[in-house]
């Protein structure tokens, strides 16, 4: 499997033990569900997408994890998402330009999912690394008026990659 460098660089990164309950948003074919999922022990993943394309394929690529259990994929847009009983540990995006457009109802709906010391992971390749820092100024401006603490930025030495790690205060 091709695994591009921005899933792998950002799943690295996550900081997973292994007993983590955890939110993809925007999956696409299921490659970064996988890597998540390699690491996992007892913990679960849910895997959402708008798209009922990538979430077949997901769903093909990740088939005994959904069959046993361990992963839940669903085909919704973040702002309708109903993560019923569950409580994240991790919330991750990569590539999901709605956090430094217009964020407010997915944040929303994380904030509602996301366990008390929880955090939100998003990742972005932009096609230049000039673009980066303009980047991170709209996601820290979206994330602290909706109430989030930016706790990390990490940028890829190699590569136009940027990671904002957000918790609530």
């Amino acid at each position: 499997m091709n695994i591009p460098e921005r899933l792998a660089w950002t799943i690295d990164r996550l900081g997973i033990a292994g007993s983590e309950t955890i939110l993809e948003i925007g999956g696409g074919r299921g490659i970064a569900a996988a890597l998540v999922l390699s690491k996992l022990t007892t913990g679960r993943l849910v895997g959402i997408d708008r798209s009922a394309t990538a979430i077949a394929a997901a769903r093909t690529l990740n088939a005994v994890d959904e069959r046993i259990g361990k992963l839940r994929l669903v085909q919704t847009a973040i702002d309708n998402f109903d993560a019923g009983t569950d409580r994240f540990d991790i919330v991750f995006a990569i590539n999901v330009n709605l956090f430094w457009i217009d964020a407010d109802a997915a944040l929303a709906t994380i904030r509602a999912s996301l366990k008390t010391d929880g955090r939100l992971v998003l990742t972005y390749e932009p096609p230049s690394a000039d673009q980066i820092e303009s980047i991170v100024a709209e996601l820290r401006i979206n994330l602290e008026a909706a109430g989030w603490q930016v706790t990390a930025t990490d940028r890829a030495e190699h590569a136009p990659l940027v990671l904002v790690s957000a918790q609530l205060p």
